[in-house]
This record gives C-alpha cells, structure tokens and sequence, in this order.
C-alpha cells in the first residue's frame, strides 16, 4: 500500500464571478481616459492613473484561461456601446494567443459604428504582432469604414505606408466619419514616413462640407507644416468658417488677436465664445469673460447663468485663478417640467468681483504675454515642471503649434 500523500485538489486562478465586474470596469475606466486624453480638465498624470486602472482590469481578467475569457468575453465585440466593444476586444487581444485575436478580427470585419469604433480603438492600443497582417488586408479590401479603421490601427503602430494606395480613396468617401479618420490616419503615417510624404489633397478635407472632416484636415495640414495654414486660415475665418476659427485660435500670431477677438465676440453660443476665449489664451479677452460672468446685468435667464459659469471656467484656464461666488441650481426656462427643475446642475457661480480684483492685480504682469494657460506662459518656452501643470488640451496646442513651426512634436493619438 503506497504511503504517498494524495495530491491536492488544483486551486482556480481565477473568480469567474469577477471576470463581469471586471469587464464592466475597464469598459467605464476606458471610457473616462478616452475622453480625458483631449480634456481641458485633466493633466497628464490623470491619463497616467486611468491607464494604470486600464492595465488593472485587464490584467484580473487575464487571470482567466484564454478559452475561458473568450467564452466569457466574445458577446461584447458586437455590443452597440464602444467602450464595452473596447473592452471585450482590448482583454482579448491582450491575450496574444490566435483563438482570441483571431475572434476579435472576425468582429473587426463585420462591425459597423460604435462597435467598430470600439473595436478599432483596441486595435489600435494592443500588441500587433498577431493581426498587423489582417490590418494590410482589410486596408486593401474590406469596406470603407472597415478600411478606415484598419488605417488608423495600423498608424498607430507606425506601420501604415504614408503612400497607401486607398488612402486617396478613403479621403473621398460618402461617409463623412470614414474621410475623417482616413485624415487622422495619414497625418501619423505621413509624421512617420521616411523620406517626404506624399503631396496631400488637403483642400479636399479644408472644403468638406462636414465639420469633423474639416478639422482632420486642418490637423494633417498643421502636423504637416505646411507654410500655407496660417493664411488659409485667416481667410476661411474671415467667411466665417467655425472650424477654422477654433484653429486659428491656437496657432494665430500677434497679428491675428483682433481677427480671432471679433470673430469669436459675433457667435452667437456663450458657451462657445467663452472656450474660444480660453483656446486663445490671450488676456484681451479677459475683460469680455468677467462681463459675462455678471449675470444680474446680463438680462437674467437661464442662458446666462450658463455663459456666466462658461466665463468663470474659461477666466480661470487663462489665469489659473477660481474666482468662485456662491453656489447654486442652474437656472432653468421658465416653462420647464419639475423633472428638469429638479435636476438642474449644481454649479458655482463665479464673482465678477473677484474677476475684476484679479485683473487689475496681474494686468501689467499678464499683458506680457501672448497666450496663457492656467496662468502660466504658454507661447515660450516651458520647463519641464510648467509643462506637466498644463492640462491635455492645451499640451495638444502646444504641440499643433511646434509642428506648424516644423518641429517634431507628436500629434494627438487615434485611440
């Protein structure tokens, strides 16, 4: 009889009630940072936290054996919401095994929308070792939207040939979305290529009827250098064109403050006008954000309330100073239901007062500069501290303006 201790009974690696709670969590969690990476609110070491939660949910569903997860995750590459298709595709491909990719390449062909988007997304962020090659395919041959986001994955590994044969095809599509990430695409080939990239039909995207599609344009025509943009640009603002006024607000020179001030004074949108304001960052346009912030003298409704918190937010990214009042419900239209009285936004009303106080304090010192951000100079030179108190827009900026100047600076990613 033998005397040998009988094996213990193999313990799970993993909780397969948690692989949901998981999923759920990388889903929302990836949704915040894809919003934050463009974000006037958030700084770079939040996108640093939100990844880090990113890599801990995937990381508690790669507990699960490949198979197991597939089983589990493979319903959510066809979910309409693209965050939950993200994080379905994102956790498999993570796996770097062929069932799970090849699952995920399976959805990518047949996807269309918010699940493509979402599924596009992970494409773009995963390893691409195990489905570069089915990327070049669907470049070549699957449908525009398809190919589209074949194009910008493959951008965003560095690997698509800035002289695609169906980039040009793409550009013209029907579909304004696909055109625009088409766009978005060859800007990152184009910043990688070897060699000079090929000519652009930039005015193609500058004249597109579609807004999104202008303003992909306008980034390929920025990260491009091209010497032509600040003109064109001038021009499209003066036959007020909306987009191009936004991109003249970032990289407009001294002579373009009064072009950039009374286009943005003559929109009609508060809340427009005051982010405009911000994105400029030129003090000029202070003394209009604290006239706004005065609601009592502003005709009192509930729009004003709204362009007077707009002008409190925005006063606040140019000098880095709250100028918070009291806070209190958003007013609402006098004819409005007891649900939207009841769910107004609480908000803080910002002081005029203090708005006033803090321009006449800082007035010589800010009237030094041409743009500020967070009351820090932004059109010189930033040290490496200064940089990381900026929030990603505004990184963003900083970036479409060394770039227009022929520097190297990385644009905004795909995903």
């Amino acid at each position: 009889m033998s005397t040998t201790p009988s094996a213990a009974p193999a313990r799970a690696r993993y909780i397969p009630q948690l692989l949901q709670i998981h999923t759920d969590d990388l889903a929302f969690v990836w949704g915040q940072r894809r919003k934050a990476v463009h974000s006037d609110q958030h700084m770079q070491r939040d996108i640093a936290a939100l990844s880090e939660r990113v890599e801990a949910h995937v990381q508690g569903l790669l507990c699960a054996p490949p198979a197991a997860l597939l089983d589990h995750l493979q319903p959510g590459l066809s979910a309409d919401d693209s965050d939950e298709a993200f994080a379905a595709a994102y956790a498999l491909l993570r796996t770097a095994q062929a069932a799970p990719t090849q699952a995920v390449i399976e959805a990518f062909g047949i996807a269309a929308g918010t699940t493509l988007r979402g599924l596009r997304d992970a494409l773009c962020l995963a390893p691409h070792a195990l489905f570069a090659q089915a990327l070049h395919t669907a470049l070549k041959h699957a449908a525009p939207a398809t190919a589209a986001a074949a194009a910008a994955a493959l951008a965003s590994h560095g690997l698509l040939p800035a002289a695609s044969a169906r980039l040009p095809l793409l550009f013209e599509d029907a579909d304004p979305a696909t055109a625009a990430l088409a766009w978005r695409a060859a800007l990152l080939a184009d910043r990688k290529a070897h060699g000079a990239p090929p000519a652009r039909p930039f005015w193609l995207a500058l004249s597109h009827a579609d807004a999104a599609v202008r303003d992909a344009g306008w980034a390929a025509v920025v990260w491009a250098g091209q010497a032509v943009a600040l003109p064109t640009l001038r021009k499209f603002v003066g036959d007020g064109e909306a987009v191009a006024l936004r991109w003249l607000a970032v990289l407009g020179t001294a002579d373009d403050v009064a072009l950039v001030q009374r286009s943005t004074l003559a929109l009609t949108d508060g809340a427009q006008r005051c982010a405009l304001l911000a994105r400029h960052g030129h003090p000029s346009g202070l003394n209009a954000l604290v006239r706004w912030m005065d609601s009592s003298k502003n005709g009192s409704d509930s729009v004003d309330d709204t362009a007077a918190v707009a002008a409190g937010e925005a006063f606040e990214l140019i000098t880095g100073i709250a100028v918070q009042g009291e806070r209190r419900q958003l007013a609402v239209p006098a004819d409005a239901d007891d649900f939207t009285r009841e769910m107004a936004p609480l908000v803080w009303m910002p002081s005029a007062e203090k708005a006033r106080a803090a321009l006449e304090q800082h007035a010589a010192h800010r009237a030094a500069g041409l743009r500020w951000r967070r009351g820090l100079r932004v059109d010189e030179d930033l040290d490496a501290p200064s940089a990381h108190a900026l929030d990603m827009q505004s990184r963003w900026d900083l970036a479409a303006r060394a770039a227009l100047a022929g520097g190297r600076a990385p644009p905004p990613p795909i995903a």
